[in-house]
Formats: structure tokens, C-alpha cells, sequence
């Protein structure tokens, strides 16, 4: 028995090795593919329960927020962000742009972000923006800020907004005390 094993091994591998061939296929997200990539320069991160409480109402009244946004050396842009309402609907954009800007009047950063909406349908291909503030990590620093999520923000009457990220102008802030943004 162990004789026929042996024998019928060097067959076994002899007919697969005779079958068509397989390239194998890069992946985007594979290991090798991000070392190649260019170094990240900015990683702007945010996370929480949407802006509720800095409007009175509780955390999570309206779903919540989070995004990531790299920039990379070479000027490159990736990125996801959700803004989810409170009935599990909502809004999901790929990042395309970020600008990170010093807060100004005292250490830490912000950042405007852009990007292309692909949910719900209805908004699908449209430009959406938004806003970020890192006001630090301690307990003792005040709350982070977002502002809204604005879906084509060209095409709003008595509001001026730019598609993209570099020439935005203040946008309707709040702070978000249950929420996190960081921005490196």
C-alpha cells in the first residue's frame, strides 16, 4: 500500500503541474502593494455619536459620524466616511481630498475633507464635504469639533462651499464631547 502511495504521488503532482497555469492577481489592499505606496504625511481619523449633544438632544439622536483620510507624500488621497441618521440610513463617501491646516490661536490641527458620495443612490457621484478639529486627547482639553456633512456643496443658495479641499471657507461647527478626531 505504502508502495502505491509513493508511486502514485509523483503522477498526482506531475498532472496538476500540467494544468493551464494561474497568474496570480495583485490586490489592492495586499501588504506589499501599501509598502510600495508613499509614505502617509496626514491621517485624519474621527469617530462618535454624531453632533446631538452640542445641540441639546442626546448622544447618538442622530446616528453617528466617522471617517478616515490619508494623505500621502506623493499627494495622494484615500479614505472612507459614514454620517448614519438615526434610522440606520445615511451617507457614505469616499475621501478624495484633505487639507490639514495649525488650529491657529493655539496648538493642535484641523481639516477639511472631501469626497464622492456613493450612498444613499440618490446622491451617488455627488461632491460632499465636511470638517474636523482636534483639540487634543486629555480629559481636560475642550471637545473635539465636526461640523455637518454638506452633499453638493456648490449647488446650496445663500451658502458659499467649495468641492474641494483646498479653498473652503468656515463651515457650521460643533463639539463633540463623547467623540474622538485626531488628526497626525
Amino acid at each position: 500500500m505504502r508502495h502505491t502511495v509513493l508511486t502514485l504521488l509523483p503522477l498526482l503532482l506531475a498532472g496538476a503541474c500540467a494544468d493551464e497555469s494561474v497568474s496570480p492577481v495583485a490586490q489592492a489592499d495586499a501588504p506589499l502593494a501599501q509598502v510600495q505606496q508613499s509614505p502617509i504625511v496626514h491621517r485624519v481619523t474621527a469617530g462618535g455619536p454624531d453632533m446631538c449633544v452640542a445641540l441639546g438632544f442626546h448622544p447618538g439622536c442622530d446616528g453617528n459620524y466617522s471617517l478616515i483620510a490619508l494623505e500621502r507624500e506623493d499627494g495622494s488621497v484615500t479614505g472612507q466616511w459614514s454620517d448614519q441618521d438615526g434610522s440606520g440610513q445615511g451617507i457614505h463617501a469616499i475621501v478624495d481630498c484633505v487639507k490639514v491646516v495649525p488650529i491657529g490661536f493655539r496648538p493642535g490641527l484641523q481639516a477639511w475633507i472631501g469626497g464622492v458620495v456613493t450612498r444613499p443612490v440618490s446622491a451617488a457621484g455627488l461632491r460632499i464635504i465636511t470638517f474636523v478639529r482636534d483639540n487634543g486627547t486629555s480629559a481636560n482639553d475642550i471637545p473635539d469639533v465636526i461640523s455637518r456633512s454638506v452633499i453638493d456643496p456648490e449647488n446650496r443658495p445663500n451658502e458659499w462651499y467649495s468641492a474641494n479641499c483646498q479653498d473652503m471657507s468656515p463651515m457650521g461647527r460643533a463639539q463633540v464631547p463623547q467623540g474622538q478626531v485626531t488628526i497626525e
